[in-house]
């Protein structure tokens, strides 16, 4: 097979599409950049219409590219369209589709549009690569450009956006370097490379000794960090207040949590079979970044960095089902990655079309953009709640699953404490959401803001893809068996001896819960109508401390900031967000602080004289001839 009969094999043409459009866009990026917007959205397109193409084939495309490396190991090319890599492949490409119709009105006259939609589709083709990779080093190359691709488009961003794309390209490329070192681990046991396959059936973790353990936790750590699970998760915080709105829509919010979480369900479903007590690992995991990243959410002020750590704590659930082993959580984790994606990319959006609106993302600045921004806010108020975990939307089934999936863990008193953490977590996202929704559209308009005097006027490339991810949020909340019946049951089923075989506990059926749901609705507008029937009232003027409040007098504004700013003065909760604010939980913080220690240190020996550089060398010598003349005896 040469090498254009490879591109256009069924299985490469997605990445070959996004591939060579991306190129073309970045060609075109300074003297056509409209073209370059064709471009994006063609590409993606494109690469969406040969992604289904490929739903239900056999195919497979492999190619050896140096055989024998070494002995029983070759670098092998194989990609392999399995059910849980398709479901990154299309959702990676139609979430593209949704960000470069978008863009077309959000990324407009920015200076590096035309290379904006390069990226985009770059970055589309790496996913591309990871989903369809039949082996770990195959997903490797895919996973390396996705994490260049972000890099780029972070650091074309606002005021601080180059640091924040530094940090968030030196934790991930740690954690590449991690999946490396298990590559090389696992290409040293018997079997060679074909250790590498993500399609030959999951191995005891046991069975491979400690080296097992050690493989499993290196891509685990690559997973986490990828999807933004603590304590990997600091950089997405950090690229959020910069970073364009388009880019945090498609990346954090949506193709990593779609990558990340692929891997972890490829980890302990297709390559290992994991312990209880790597299974009890991940649900620890889960369970903290769940609590943790929606306290830190609940004090913030700046809508996109609220945002970013409600990105954190919803990874919390898929970590929490799938570290549950069984069946129906394994699959509401993997569903809820899915919905993760839809509302979490939907509210980015909104935050960035706010941004437009009010030239700010700070929430105090916000208020009265309910009228303004009518559809906005209604695709944000569904996707709020969504994320909530409230019936009958998307994110209350896929939650419902994950509790049941723990639940039914055999045994296990562990599993309910950490069902009532995760359930007390969705009660906090719902009232850090009060907090967003009121503040930026139903509260009063803030003085003198600039955008209270003009009419706003709200363009159909920003609020399409809004309407079409808050419909998504409905139909899959009342009708989830479209993706967990359809799809990821099948793709679960597939994977014999993975998940444990055990009785479910719970019952949800959401149409029932609709109807009634509809009905308690109906009944409470009802009562509404009813208390608000013209009736002889006697109005006055309010006082307020012997003053008369004057409209638009932001001393009698409530915007809605302040809501929770008693729970960072908690005893115990507070000291923890505090020291949590000031990087106590990021790894990067912590190599940095430690690592320009070492380098101080190093360099305060660099005193230029020359006889303790030969002292230094004559010890260095000396030392490697004790382990020599050591090595030999033995």
């Amino acid at each position: 097979m040469n090498v254009l009969e490879a591109l256009w094999n069924p299985l490469v043409l997605p990445i070959t599409v996004a591939m060579v459009v991306g190129l073309a866009a970045y060609v075109l990026s300074r003297v056509q950049p409209t073209l370059s917007r064709a471009l994006g959205l063609a590409g993606s397109i494109g690469t969406l219409i040969c992604g289904i193409t490929l739903v239900g084939s056999k195919e497979v495309f492999r190619a050896v590219w140096v055989q024998d490396l070494a002995p029983g190991v070759s670098l092998t090319i194989e990609l392999v369209p399995t059910t849980l890599g398709m479901v990154a492949v299309i959702g990676s490409a139609a979430f593209a589709v949704l960000i470069a119709v978008y863009s077309v009105k959000a990324m407009a006259g920015d200076y590096w549009e035309g290379k904006f939609y390069a990226y985009l589709l770059w970055t589309l083709g790496g996913a591309c690569v990871v989903g369809l990779a039949g082996n770990l080093l195959v997903l490797l190359v895919g996973w390396e450009i996705v994490t260049l691709m972000l890099f780029l488009m972070v650091n074309q961003g606002r005021r601080d956006a180059r640091s924040g794309a530094a940090k968030a390209y030196g934790v991930l490329g740690f954690t590449d370097a991690c999946v490396l070192l298990a590559i090389a681990l696992l290409a040293a046991q018997p079997g060679g490379s074909a250790n590498w396959s993500l399609t030959r059936g999951p191995v005891s973790v046991a069975g491979m000794g400690a080296t097992g353990y050690v493989v499993y936790l290196l891509i685990m750590m690559a997973a986490l960090a990828k999807a933004g699970a603590i304590p990997l998760h600091t950089w997405i915080p950090s690229i959020a207040e910069d970073a364009p709105a388009p880019v945090m829509a498609l990346l954090p919010a949506a193709m990593d949590k779609l990558l990340g979480i692929y891997l972890l369900g490829v980890l302990a479903l297709q390559m290992f079979r994991p312990d209880g007590a790597m299974q009890l690992v991940m649900m620890i995991v889960g369970a903290v970044t769940i609590l943790a990243a929606v306290l830190m959410a609940m004090i913030q002020h700046n809508l996109k960095r609220l945002l970013s750590f409600h990105a954190v704590s919803q990874v919390g659930y898929m970590v929490l089902g799938i570290g549950t082993g069984t069946t129906i959580g394994v699959i509401g984790g993997l569903f809820h990655m899915v919905n993760h994606a839809i509302y979490k990319s939907n509210l980015f959006l909104m935050s960035g079309t706010i941004r437009r609106a009010t030239g700010s993302d700070e929430i105090e600045d916000m208020g009265g953009l309910a009228k303004l921004l009518p559809i906005t806010f209604t695709c944000g108020a569904i996707s709020a709640l969504a994320i909530s975990g409230v019936p009958p939307f998307n994110g209350f089934y896929s939650k419902w699953m994950v509790y049941q999936g723990a639940l039914s863990i055999p045994n296990h008193g562990l599993a309910v404490a950490l069902v009532v953490v995760a359930v007390f977590g969705s009660a906090l996202t719902l009232a850090s959401f009060v907090k967003v929704i009121y503040s930026a559209f139903l509260s009063p308009v803030p003085q003198g803001a600039a955008y209270a005097s003009g009419r706003m006027k709200e363009s159909l490339w920003l609020v399409a893809p809004m309407v079409v991810l808050a419909v998504a949020c409905v139909v899959l909340g009342i009708a989830p068996g479209l993706i967990t019946e359809d799809v990821l049951a099948p793709a679960v089923a597939a994977m014999p001896g993975a998940v444990q075989a055990v009785p479910e506990v719970g019952l949800w059926q959401p149409s029932q819960a609709t109807t009634l749901i509809v009905i308690g609705f109906l009944i409470g507008l009802g009562f509404l109508w009813v208390a608000s029937r013209p009736r002889r009232i006697r109005i006055v003027r309010p006082f307020l401390g012997g003053e008369v409040p004057v409209p638009g007098d932001d001393r009698f504004r409530v915007p809605g900031t302040h809501f929770y700013e008693t729970v960072a003065k908690l005893p115990g909760i507070g000291p923890l967000l505090f020291h949590g604010g000031r990087g106590a939980m990021d790894l990067y913080y912590w190599s940095g602080k430690h690592g320009n220690s070492l380098v101080q240190m190093l360099r305060a020996q660099h005193t230029g004289l020359v006889s303790l550089y030969v002292a230094w060398c004559l010890v260095g010598l000396t030392a490697t001839l004790v382990y020599l003349l050591i090595s030999a005896g033995t």
